[in-house]
């Protein structure tokens, strides 16, 4: 599994990767919704109740199993660039 923090960092390997998933979880003022950033499923990650995502996650799956997750938190510029859709 390969995860990469655009503009921050790239880590590969379940070990290294895991403190991700933690930091995750544990966050309180994020909320996550479900999405399509240009057309591909994204999660959204908003800040309270803003009505705009603060940045957004793209997974790369192959059968049930993530191989790539691709993070833009630090990169919360790339929202001014691309089509995003809050979805369900």
């Amino acid at each position: 599994m390969k995860l990469d923090l655009v503009n921050r960092l790239a880590w590969e390997g379940r070990e290294k990767i895991t403190p991700y998933f933690t930091r995750y979880a544990a966050e309180t003022r994020w909320r996550f919704a479900f999405g399509a950033v240009e057309g591909h499923p994204a999660m959204l990650v908003f800040n309270g109740d803003a009505a705009k995502p603060a940045h957004f996650v793209l997974a790369d799956w192959e059968e049930d199993r993530i191989m790539a997750i691709r993070d833009f938190l630090f990169a919360p510029y790339t929202l001014d660039a691309v089509d995003w859709v809050r979805l369900g």
